[in-house]
């Protein structure tokens, strides 16, 4: 139970402390917004992308600290 708590936790921080550092410049989608003006700014950014990695290696880090911690 505690080492699952502690993924779970270190998995979230890890992956907040990534997606920190993604490039702004990555979360928007440059060809739709300069084709698609009237479009919302919610379909101007795309977040599966920054998130899905950030989260992948937030896990593969805290899997690593775990292991070593346990």
């Amino acid at each position: 139970m505690e080492t699952g708590f502690t993924l779970l936790m270190l998995t979230f921080v890890y992956g907040l402390c990534l997606l920190s550092f993604y490039p702004e410049k990555y979360f928007k989608k440059i060809s739709y917004k300069y084709s698609h003006q009237e479009a919302p700014d919610y379909k101007k950014f795309r977040f599966s992308e920054p998130f899905f990695f950030s989260f992948l290696g937030g896990y593969l880090l805290a899997f690593t600290v775990v292991l070593l911690m346990f």
